[in-house]
């Protein structure tokens, strides 16, 4: 009988990982589409992390994303094209230059925190305080547990 209830609870946590997974997605579809059409996850991410670091630096945004400086710089450059990102000298450093997000990157970055917003608003609708509080700690066990 254990081994039966054991099995049953793997699979319930399975199936319920899966149903996360599929409404991250459609978050993410939400994200995507609207005034947020014509930009990538990653750009998205790339703009948060910005908005979130002030005068962070190429190489420290490589590091806290554990990628490459090179591929960073791709991405950055990308986003300087498109007038989302600018880069400032650092006037102790003149080797370095730090990031921050352009008025047209600051549009982008409210819009994306509207759809957050907007996420949220639903999600209280349906749990209740309890509930909230329990999903942020279990969330949280599962992430430093790193799995």
């Amino acid at each position: 009988m254990e081994v039966k209830n054991n099995m049953n609870q793997e699979l319930e946590l399975v199936e319920s990982i899966d149903k996360l997974s599929e409404l991250i997605g459609k978050f993410q579809t939400q994200i995507l589409s609207g005034e947020l059409k014509g930009y990538t996850l990653r750009q998205l991410y790339y703009i948060e992390l910005i908005n979130k670091n002030e005068n962070i630096s190429v190489s420290e945004l490589a590091k806290m994303l554990d990628v490459k400086k090179s591929t960073v710089s791709i991405a950055i450059n990308q986003l300087i094209n498109e007038e989302i990102v600018t880069k400032i000298q650092s006037d102790n450093d003149k080797r370095v230059y730090f990031l921050q997000l352009t008025s047209k990157g600051n549009d982008i970055m409210k819009k994306h925190m509207q759809v957050h917003k907007n996420a949220i608003k639903q999600i209280l609708k349906i749990l209740d305080q309890e509930e909230v509080d329990s999903f942020i700690k279990i969330v949280d066990k599962i992430a430093v547990s790193e799995l």
